[in-house]
């Protein structure tokens, strides 16, 4: 007995101490280990890539990010709260991996305060509500020297390119200038169609939207046949059909490839761009360079596909000449890369004529698709698009092969010169000794009538004013590669992350279930309710007018139908809230489950350990 009173009569103090314990182990972990987590979830949502731990432990000059997140206003929403928590959770690992490089301050910016001030300020922007009251929840951020950046408003849409967003607009802060773009082509970008033959005849130039839109990004310089290497300065180089390029030139950019250069490369068996009309398929090649890098791209071949085939107009009137031309496709959504952040604000791409890009056995590099084909796709000889190709034959002679063609891929990884001998030649002690393998990173298409402004864009005159409407997402599709592949290791390497919203796969499946078993029976309803009132409608046809002349037994027949009318309508309701029953109680027990099951459960482990504990006393 005098034992259990000083037991008692110390247990405020213990628990005192515990909690002290507790709160100071607390404190000290917030301060001591921000940087160190433990990610247990599939995705590693928390983990941080490579690329971005690098990135963060080379900065030179300190970052200050303000994250304006309304917590108190967020909190009625609770997605969006757990949305604000998880990106406040990724910047304090962001803080702490930057060995203080990077200063994070979290503001509440309340309405009609200082904080909401500096939030407009600062380029955020904010959500309305409906009590007049105005949400925030995004990212500025600033360096040394004067180098700003934000997000004005992070989406949930983007959740899954958050860190690529975050990474980007911190490596923005300490790009000087704008970045160059060699361009090496034979399309007519520059002056648009007619090339320029048609400015110097007169008329003013239509260089293709693409082509302005790339201007408005970067420096570009485009290289005339004769260059022999390329600029210092190039942060990407595309290369859209070129010309017959020389062994030099073919050799300059194996070179830049092979010591890291970036590079974008669209060559096409047959471009409609180049001349719409040839009696020839109009094909460009980049000599050994894709087999050095383990793919090619057949020059005799092109694909058409029924699923993606685009409707056109063949001359005539009437429905007859609008028909399926399987040689022009719409690229649409579920055949662009998913998880590639170049293709997920992109909905279609127009293109024509495409090839196919081809993976060599054995290849060292690692090829990762960004566009491909449906299954419903066949390859055809390059010749059959010349001239006035004929739809219908088209369609009556594609066979489906019953896989996917991919018209472009990232291009990563180990990858040899085209040009050992030469390397061999070149290499040994001098200044610039010649490359023989290196780590390439590239992405090429089979295509190159994307950057044709008739397949994508409409193009008005206003005014004198040039206004683009797209009709697909060609542009942004450009844009987003040469802004990407230009950028630092960090953005390379990162793709699209999970989501923190992980949905109840198992509940989905079992609903899916139930809808199936439930829409089959209704089907079977719905089809004998149609059989039924089609019998019905032919024998009250043939009553007509004349009521007197039908039979006892039609009559009969009639009433039967009526009546089997009813009766399947009934059932077909019965399945239909049975549906809704079973769904509805699928959802009750969960609830039943979290609400009340498992706390009963944890009382009931608790009980039983707290009766083996006064046993064994």
């Amino acid at each position: 007995m005098t034992q259990n009173k000083s037991l008692m009569s110390r247990t405020p103090v213990l628990i005192g101490l515990a909690t002290l314990l507790f709160l100071s182990v607390t404190i000290l972990a917030d301060r001591f280990t921000r940087g160190i987590n433990l990610d247990l979830t599939e995705d590693k949502l928390y983990t941080l890539s490579e690329g971005t731990k690098d990135m963060l432990g080379t900065l030179e000059d300190t970052v200050t990010i303000d994250f304006y997140f309304s917590r108190e206003l967020a909190t009625p929403y609770a997605q969006l709260l757990s949305y604000g928590k998880r990106v406040e959770d990724l910047l304090r690992s962001f803080e702490g991996r930057a060995g203080g490089k990077i200063l994070l301050n979290v503001i509440d910016p309340e309405p009609f305060s200082e904080e909401e001030d500096d939030a407009v300020a600062a380029g955020i922007r904010g959500i309305p509500l409906g009590d007049g009251s105005t949400l925030y929840m995004g990212i500025a951020a600033r360096n040394d020297l004067d180098g700003e950046g934000s997000i004005p408003f992070l989406s949930e849409e983007r959740e899954t390119f958050l860190e690529y967003d975050l990474v980007k607009m911190i490596a923005s802060l300490e790009e000087e200038g704008r970045r160059t773009l060699a361009l090496v082509t034979s399309l007519p970008m520059e002056y648009g169609p007619g090339g320029a033959q048609a400015m110097m005849s007169g008329q003013p130039p239509q260089p293709y939207v693409i082509y302005e839109q790339l201007q408005e990004f970067f420096d570009v310089v485009t290289l005339e046949q004769d260059f022999t290497s390329l600029p210092d300065a190039t942060d990407v180089l595309l290369v859209a059909q070129p010309w017959q390029l020389t062994d030099d030139q073919l050799f300059a950019i194996d070179q830049y490839v092979l010591k890291g250069g970036r590079a974008l490369f669209f060559i096409d068996p047959h471009s409609e761009a180049m001349n719409p009309r040839a009696s020839v398929p109009a094909m460009s090649t980049l000599g050994p360079l894709l087999p050095a890098w383990g793919v090619s791209v057949p020059t005799d071949k092109i694909i058409g596909d029924v699923s993606l085939a685009q409707r056109i107009s063949m001359g005539g009137y009437g429905p007859d000449s609008v028909k399926d031309y399987v040689f022009w496709q719409s690229i649409t959504k579920e055949f662009l890369a998913a998880g590639d952040i170049v293709t997920v604000a992109v909905d279609s791409l127009n293109i024509a004529t495409p090839g196919v890009i081809e993976v060599a056995e054995g290849a060292t590099t690692t090829v990762t698709p960004l566009v491909t084909s449906s299954a419903v796709s066949d390859l055809f000889d390059s010749n059959r698009a010349v001239g006035m190709p004929d739809p219908d034959g088209l369609l009556r002679d594609l066979e489906p092969q019953g896989k996917t063609n991919i018209i472009a891929a990232r291009i990563q990884g180990q990858a040899g010169t085209a040009f050992p001998d030469r390397v061999a030649e070149i290499s040994g002690p001098v200044e610039n000794p010649g490359v023989s393998d290196g780590d390439i990173n590239i992405v090429l298409m089979a295509d190159t009538d994307i950057f044709d402004d008739r397949f994508w864009v409409q193009v008005q005159n206003f005014l004198g004013q040039r206004i683009t409407v797209p009709l697909a997402g060609n542009g942004s599709f450009i844009l987003n590669l040469a802004d990407h592949i230009s950028g630092s290791e960090a953005l390379l390497d990162l793709r699209g992350r999970g989501v923190s919203k992980r949905p109840f796969t198992v509940v989905g499946d079992l609903r899916r279930e139930a809808e199936a078993r439930f829409l089959a029976e209704e089907q079977r309803l719905q089809d004998q309710m149609a059989t039924t009132e089609s019998r019905l409608a032919e024998l009250e046809a043939q009553m007509g007018d004349d009521a007197a002349i039908v039979t006892p037994e039609t009559e009969a027949e009639i009433e039967r139908f009526r009546e089997e009318l009813l009766k399947t309508r009934k059932s077909l309701r019965e399945v239909k809230r049975s549906l809704r029953q079973e769904i509805e109680s699928l959802g009750t027990n969960l609830a039943i489950i979290n609400i009340a099951l498992v706390p009963f459960l944890i009382i009931l482990i608790a009980l039983g350990r707290s009766f083996i504990r006064r046993r064994t006393r």
